[in-house]
């Protein structure tokens, strides 16, 4: 079975050391060995159900992306999200180092670990999970991900069906995001459990609802590098 490795090293000022290797199948990025065996009562379903949740609890228990943040969740407790760190994170593309915290960090794994999740809202960003980028700016995040959208349209077009080319579809995606975002961190925070990570939860939760405005605004920026395309 060919693996994916993703490995994030968070070296700590004081020479402390925190690392998170996620291994994600080839075909499908889904985890392996990542999900607890007897996951955590918050992660049942039902416990603070997302209002946009398609999932039927007599068929799916736990939800989906609690179950690959409570490790990470419980891995975290008690460190200081504010610390300054240099974070190596190595793919099976590249290695990355860069200076940042331990916030931003823990951030851009969370963000891998949703769109490698099976939540229903967080399945679109599988394509960007496949070419992960830590730490991406706002604007490489917006570009990434209208390009999947966009490749999206071709392979619904191809098999006969309308395809959408007006963003809406995509902007409706980050509003029922927005929504996921919300509702984990009411569980985390109800839950009793690293109410530190709920915030950067709901950090990562305000650029999803900033996400229509920022789309609109990055793309009047790019449009004279696409001059090329547009001659007749």
């Amino acid at each position: 079975m060919d693996i994916n490795k993703i490995k994030y090293r968070l070296l700590l000022s004081n020479g402390d050391e925190k690392s998170f290797d996620l291994h994600l199948r080839a075909d499908s990025l889904s985890p392996i060995g990542w999900v607890p065996n007897k996951p955590p009562e918050w992660t049942a379903l039902e416990f603070h159900q997302c209002s946009n949740c398609s999932l039927n609890p007599k068929k799916t228990p736990y939800c989906p992306a609690s179950l690959n943040l409570a490790k990470l969740i419980d891995e975290c407790q008690g460190m200081d999200l504010l610390e300054p760190i240099k974070l190596e994170v190595k793919t099976a593309d590249r290695m990355v180092t860069v200076s940042s915290t331990v916030q931003k960090a823990i951030g851009s794994f969370i963000g891998l670990l949703m769109a490698t999740s099976d939540c229903p809202h967080a399945a679109f960003f599988r394509p960007l999970a496949r070419f992960h980028l830590p730490l991406a700016s706002e604007g490489e995040t917006i570009y990434r991900s209208v390009a999947a959208f966009f490749y999206a349209q071709y392979y619904i077009d191809q098999s006969g069906q309308q395809a959408d080319f007006n963003l809406d579809g995509l902007f409706d995606i980050y509003r029922n995001l927005e929504t996921v975002n919300t509702a984990l961190a009411s569980r985390i925070r109800a839950a009793g459990e690293n109410d530190a990570l709920a915030k950067t939860i709901m950090e990562w939760d305000m650029f999803s609802g900033m996400f229509p405005l920022r789309t609109g605004e990055l793309m009047e920026q790019m449009k004279p590098f696409f001059a090329a395309y547009l001659k007749k």
